[in-house]
């Protein structure tokens, strides 16, 4: 999944991130995949609902929180919540 994210593969990605998502929906990274095609499909608010679910289960992965911070900043941009979106960027640990 990581390497279809990386080459921006959409039609590649989607199946494979929404049966990820609905098979293994306590692993954090397979929803940060449906939540990054979501947003990548100008589906916004379907993506903020992914994106904040997989928050919900990350325990200490800083590297994947920081991507899940960077595509609800993106999300909610796109929405013309900056205020949201800075919050989300404030998130951001650098160094990750």
């Amino acid at each position: 999944i990581g390497a279809l994210i990386a080459s921006n593969d959409l039609a590649a990605l989607e199946p494979l991130a929404n049966e990820a998502a609905d098979r293994y929906p306590t692993q954090p990274y397979f929803q940060y995949a449906k939540g990054w095609v979501l947003n990548k499909k100008g589906k916004h608010k379907q993506a903020i609902g992914e994106l904040e679910a997989a928050l919900d289960l990350i325990l200490d992965d800083v590297s994947l929180t920081n991507k899940i911070y960077g595509e609800l900043a993106q999300a909610h941009t796109a929405l013309g919540s900056t205020s949201k979106a800075n919050m989300y960027l404030r998130k951001i640990k650098p160094g990750f």
